[in-house]
């Protein structure tokens, strides 16, 4: 029987999710394992396996019960009115139609510390809706707790069908908070139902030349956000980053994108079950299998990791090489004595004797080789003496020289695949590799290509490293121990996913995660 609860340490910085497995009473079994939630100094949250260190006290994330303040309901004109065809507000006493209009604020700061129990007062109206705030300033007060007691809805895209895009809004259940981000231009026009109450609407898009139209009583923020035409998207975990630290918003009810919207888009519920709606999206779960290994520093240094994080809780942000650092490759030798470089775009070999950073000399490639070009992952078997060398673009080879007797060995086609990363399995002898299309390749001693597993459906969450559709997955490398693969996602030179990936089974499980 598997049994889950959730225990939260009082003096500690973590939640801590425990799994119980229970067997019968015949040949029972009894297993325990815990993720732990941590926050760091900088108030980054990661989940781990180990325990969060000591250090990280008092940086847990609170979670508020039914005592958070509440938001100011925020009260219509006070003439009275009536909703023509469109929804929009018709006075009584006259029947004309009125100029749309509404509360128009400047774009909100990150708020400081202690802002939500400031009291919150909305600003007084700033002409029309139309009105376009072009510079961000500080945030008014009341906007921290827009989230609070609201469903958020977020409606995103690249490009509109139509200069004017008409939101028919059908949500009644509670207060909507509406979230409208975009890359190019549009006016929106928030057309609510009868009973759907409008709390308030944040507006952005790259140039800030949108505009919306609202009912009057609404207020309207112009912000600085990106746009996200999916959930599953890097774009998408800034997003809902920036609406947590701005707003309080911890999830998103409703998400309405596409590359291009329509005239008219239909925003109503069943909303979709979506765990990419939550500010921590998809959770790591504890490995199956664990395994350490070592990712080398922007300096050179090794550091000491495993699939559920590093070693003794230690913190690498923005040191670790790889990811979007990979066009410079280097290996170091165990004792740091020694090192092989990769120079200009990739195409040049240097030994650096007294290791890195010390005097370099080129090495020469025969003619007999095919040209090094966009060299991209190195991996050195210093119990052999064997270094290998991967590049991308066009063709490709797997290289290998002998830093023994310095002198190059072969060099293998890598048919068309760009590979950014190549580690050693120290048990087998061979080699593994991800491509930009998440392959995971594997390699022989001899740099024999053997297997191509595609792991891109394989990988929870994969889609949130990284745009796709407008970016390739360059922040992937690898580490092998036996019949086990890290897959680590390295973003601004920090850690931010681990999947475990077991040959065997051709299993993956998201171990780690560090959110940004």
């Amino acid at each position: 029987m598997l049994t889950t609860f959730m225990n939260r340490s009082q003096k500690g910085s973590a939640w801590v999710l425990v799994f119980t497995l229970l067997g019968g009473s015949s040949g029972a079994v009894y297993a325990q394992a815990s993720v732990y939630r941590c926050v760091d100094a900088n108030d980054k949250v990661s989940y781990q396996a180990q325990a969060c260190p000591i250090s990280q006290a008092g940086k847990r994330m609170e979670v508020k019960g039914g005592s958070e303040t509440s938001t100011p309901t925020i009260k219509p004109e006070a003439s009275s009115t009536r909703r023509n065809s469109e929804g929009w507000n018709l006075p009584l006493s006259t029947g004309e139609a009125m100029q749309p209009t509404a509360r128009t604020m400047p774009a909100p700061a990150a708020p400081t510390r202690g802002a939500q129990n400031q009291t919150p007062s909305m600003p007084t109206p700033a002409g029309a809706s139309q009105q376009r705030v072009l510079a961000p300033v500080a945030t008014p007060q009341g906007t921290a707790q827009w989230g609070a007691g609201a469903d958020v809805i977020v409606v995103s895209a690249y490009e509109f069908s139509a200069s004017v895009t008409k939101l028919h809004v059908n949500h009644p259940n509670a207060p909507v908070l509406l979230v409208l981000t975009s890359y190019g231009d549009t006016q929106w026009k928030v057309l609510p139902s009868p009973g759907t109450r409008i709390k308030a609407i944040v507006l952005a898009s790259n140039d800030r030349m949108s505009t919306v139209l609202a009912p009057p009583e609404v207020p309207v923020l112009h912000d600085e956000l990106p746009y996200a035409v999916e959930t599953a998207n890097v774009k998408f975990r800034q997003l809902i980053s920036k609406l947590n630290a701005r707003y309080g918003v911890n999830k998103v009810t409703g998400f309405r994108g596409g590359y291009r919207l329509p005239e008219l888009v239909p925003v109503s519920g069943p909303f979709t079950p979506d765990p990419n709606l939550s500010l921590d999206g998809i959770r790591p779960e504890v490995p199956r299998v664990r395994m350490n290994f070592d990712l080398m520093s922007t300096d050179g240094r090794r550091l000491p990791w495993t699939n559920t994080g590093p070693k003794e809780s230690k913190r690498y942000a923005g040191i670790v090489s790889g990811g979007t650092l990979s066009g410079v490759s280097f290996a170091v030798s165990e004792s740091g004595s020694e090192a092989y470089k990769l120079e200009g775009n990739g195409g040049t070999l240097v030994w650096m004797p007294q290791g890195l950073g010390g005097p370099s000399k080129p090495v020469a490639l025969p003619k007999s080789l095919p040209e090094l070009s966009w060299g991209s992952g190195m991996a050195w078997d210093s119990r052999k003496g064997v270094l290998a060398i991967v590049s991308f673009g066009g063709e490709g080879y797997f290289y290998r020289y002998d830093t023994r007797k310095q002198q190059w060995l072969s060099a293998r086609s890598l048919q068309n695949r760009d590979l950014h990363t190549l580690a050693l399995n120290s048990e087998t002898g061979g080699y593994v590799s991800i491509s930009a299309n998440a392959e995971l390749l594997i390699f022989s001693e001899q740099g024999e290509l053997e297997e191509v597993r595609p792991l891109a459906e394989l990988l929870p969450d994969l889609g949130s490293t990284y745009d796709r559709g407008n970016g390739r997955l360059e922040g992937l490398t690898v580490a092998a121990s036996g019949g086990t693969v890290a897959v680590v996602n390295v973003r601004n030179a920090t850690v931010t996913y681990i999947w475990t990936y077991e040959l065997g089974t051709r299993k993956a499980q998201l171990t780690y995660k560090m959110l940004e």
